[in-house]
């Protein structure tokens, strides 16, 4: 029997009369039943497990000291309550699809409808399992990035997601076309002979492809970090794309990096610097009288802790200049918004708070001088 005919039998030659037969009135009464009762188990357990999970993951962590507060990881609830709960009405239609399946399974009704049965069923549950699966896997990458204090969706790695739902996808049907007797081998070996041909000629653009995968993956820097990469270019990052990260320059210009350049260079990331330090040289000149160079430390660091986001490491006289004493100051400056602008403007206000107390003191300054030393110069008697 062809495919036509199987199909012709399956639509004209029911026999109503013989299905009763094989499945008496009582037998199908206790199957709905069956079937119903269920059906309402899975979904009550599927509404119970929601229910607490969301329960429990929705308490902020407490700390060490055990008071209550929200750490830092606590600010985001634990689990994201709409892709949970996606994840679940997923997972309550696959529960269904798999009770009708073992309930239609029970009935004998003939081989050619069973047959039919298998695939309809087959072809349902692998779908819903493969829509279940994609599901999974954000949920999954958002519950892991919010245990380390961000989402999926403020962060870079969502780009992964169309590649890895992809591959589901593929597996997916791939595992139901072999399911359904179809020879799935011819067509993976024509998609390998494809996939080499296009790999031969776009390496460079799989190669910064590869990169992409590899930051998004090891996460070397992330979009607004400022970085400085061997090759003397440096700058904030902007965008990660598949083939090139963009920086934007102290200068405003705009920076494309090939993705393989950037996982193949040295790249100096200060974008996770909680402080940044300062060193500046001071001069004061030799005039100024001993009390005042004294005292010039605690002037110093009295204006460096007036600045609430500064804090002060040391000033010193490190060694004599040609008209100065020269004094090294260093000092720490907090980077709350991560923003390097930011920093260089606390410095220059620093550096002018600095300038205004040593006019307020009267200190004299380091300036370019230089002392002729003038001994007698009247020519001497020739005796």
């Amino acid at each position: 029997m062809d495919k036509v005919d199987a199909i012709k039998f399956f639509f004209e030659y029911f026999d109503i009369k013989l299905f009763l037969e094989n499945n008496n009135p009582l037998k199908l009464l206790i199957l709905a039943a069956i079937i119903f009762v269920l059906m309402i188990i899975a979904y009550l357990i599927c509404k119970i497990i929601k229910k607490n999970v969301i329960k429990y993951t929705s308490k902020p962590e407490k700390n060490n000291s055990g008071s209550g507060t929200e750490t830092a990881r606590a600010k985001l609830p634990r689990i994201n309550e709409r892709m949970f709960s996606k994840l679940m009405r997923e997972g309550l239609f696959l529960l269904i699809l798999l009770i009708w399946g073992w309930g239609l399974r029970q009935l004998v009704i003939g081989p050619i409808y069973n047959m039919a049965i298998d695939s309809i069923f087959t072809t349902l549950c692998t779908f819903a399992a493969v829509k279940f699966i994609s599901t999974l896997a954000p949920f999954y990458m958002d519950a892991y990035m919010r245990e380390r204090g961000t989402d999926l969706e403020n962060s870079q790695s969502r780009s992964l997601l169309p590649i890895i739902q992809g591959v589901i996808w593929t597996l997916g049907g791939t595992f139901l076309l072999d399911n359904l007797g179809l020879k799935v081998s011819t067509i993976i070996a024509g998609l390998g002979i494809i996939g080499v041909a296009v790999g031969m000629a776009g390496q460079a653009v799989i190669k910064d492809f590869f990169g992409y995968l590899v930051i998004l993956l090891d996460k070397p820097f992330k979009i607004g970090d400022f970085v400085i990469v061997t090759t003397e270019r440096s700058g904030s990052v902007t965008a990660i794309g598949p083939k090139n990260t963009r920086l934007v320059s102290l200068e405003g210009d705009i920076i494309i990096c090939p993705n393989s350049e950037m996982t193949s260079a040295v790249i100096v990331n200060q974008g996770d610097v909680r402080e940044r330090e300062v060193e500046i040289t001071l001069g004061i000149a030799y005039s100024n009288p001993m009390s005042v160079v004294r005292k010039f430390p605690e002037m110093i660091k009295e204006v460096v802790n007036s600045f609430p986001q500064c804090r002060f490491e040391r000033c010193c006289m490190t060694s004599f200049g040609t008209a100065n004493y020269l004094f090294q100051l260093i000092y720490k400056v907090r980077d709350e918004g991560k923003d390097l602008t930011a920093f260089m403007n606390t410095q220059m206000e620093v550096n002018l708070a600095i300038q205004e107390k040593e006019n307020q003191e009267k200190i004299t300054g380091a300036y370019p001088t230089q002392t002729i030393l003038l001994t007698d110069l009247t020519p001497r008697k020739e005796e």
